[in-house]
């Protein structure tokens, strides 16, 4: 079978992250699975760096519709069994063409398409409506939580189109580290073994709470000397989080640490994080947990989405509700103040998602849910 894998390719984040595993285990399966983009990006540099075919037809603006014919053509004449999107781009052209494909096309919805564009309204204004359009003509759509499955109902999508299948991440293997003073030189964070550093890896936009995350630094870091913070990421909030940490004297206390992607440091980040945060007001099934969860981090994190899924309450880590600083701080300071509980609720964590949300177990739904599709008429 061939499956022929459709997304813009200046996709980042969790998104690319499960593109990329799950074709390179999808391929571990026989399966032809190769990729056809929009654009270059680190994606794609990734993507053949992984021996994933990529067939790249531009398309410069979101508007230029004198692509639709080619990718139309492509589709039907690269000898694909199914086509499966990705991405509100993706889900956008294909509107247009679904009719002329010859072959099955489905979807994963990767996040809350009414909030895709939440930081951008005219995007939001003009892209979530089609989008929205783009969904209900699909026949089939893969939800990466059941969340988005009864999200998805109760905004009238019939519930046989829909299929839960959660991120997976690859656990059977040695992942390379750095020794711990030298990532925290990397990073330019001050290390001292009298003390916890407490982490979050996100995009710097206003969904990801990152806004939550520096008021319990704040809260935390006007009581006690001895838990500093790391933010982990870049976006358009940079400026704003950087003058919270000005304003509020806690320069030595939470460090910005930048956009990073070097897989040496990224592990090392989650290795070496006593603890693991994640405090979005809008989430799916982030990969930014399960990344932690793979080096048993301890984790406090907002119960949206598909994370109450991923996490239980109090045995593999703490759910606090959107938004609650107060309650964040709190739990940090839990699990700061007890080790033996923190390590415990790290190593639960890694065991749980070891079980449910392997890549390979990701890989192998997706080959049985493809070839059911294939079989209709």
């Amino acid at each position: 079978m061939k499956v022929l894998h459709f997304i813009s390719g200046g996709d980042t984040g969790g998104a690319k992250t499960h593109v990329l595993t799950l074709l390179s285990n999808l391929r571990k399966l026989n399966i032809d699975a190769e990729l056809l983009c929009i654009m270059e990006g680190i994606f794609t540099e990734e993507a053949r760096a992984l021996g994933i075919p990529v067939t790249i037809i531009p398309q410069k603006k979101r508007y230029d519709i004198s692509v639709l014919s080619k990718i139309c053509n492509y589709m039907n004449t690269c000898g694909c069994d199914i086509v499966h999107c990705h991405g509100a781009r993706a889900n956008y052209i294909s509107l247009f063409i679904m009719k002329k494909v010859k072959v099955p096309m489905v979807t994963t919805l990767h996040s809350d398409y009414k909030l895709d564009f939440k930081d951008n309204i005219r995007k939001q204004m003009i892209y979530t409506p089609i989008n929205s359009l783009a969904l209900r003509r699909f026949k089939h759509i893969f939800t990466v939580t059941r969340a988005f499955k009864d999200m998805l109902v109760k905004r009238g999508f019939k519930a046989e189109r829909l299929n839960v299948i959660y991120n997976g991440i690859e656990f059977d293997c040695e992942l390379p580290l750095m020794e711990k003073e030298s990532f925290f030189e990397r990073i330019k964070v001050p290390y001292s073994p009298e003390k916890k550093y407490v982490g979050i890896a996100a995009r710097l936009y206003a969904v990801k709470g990152v806004d939550v995350f520096l008021k319990a630094a704040k809260a935390i870091a006007e009581k006690q000397n001895d838990i500093d913070f790391v933010l982990l990421g870049n976006g358009e909030m940079w400026d704003k989080c950087k003058a919270f940490i000005e304003d509020n004297g806690l320069a030595d206390r939470v460090y910005m640490a930048g956009q990073i992607t070097e897989p040496t440091v990224m592990n090392s980040f989650y290795k070496y994080m006593d603890i693991n945060t994640l405090s979005s007001y809008s989430e799916s099934f982030p990969y930014a947990l399960l990344e932690g969860a793979r080096m048993s981090a301890a984790t406090v994190a907002t119960a949206v989405g598909g994370i109450p899924e991923m996490i239980e309450e109090g045995r593999s880590g703490y759910l606090v509700p959107s938004g609650d600083y107060n309650a964040l701080a709190d739990r940090i300071k839990r699990l700061c103040k007890n080790d033996d509980m923190r390590i415990k609720m790290g190593r639960t964590f890694h065991d749980r998602a070891e079980k449910l949300f392997s890549c390979e177990k990701m890989a192998q739904t997706h080959v049985d849910i493809y070839n059911k599709i294939a079989k209709e008429k």
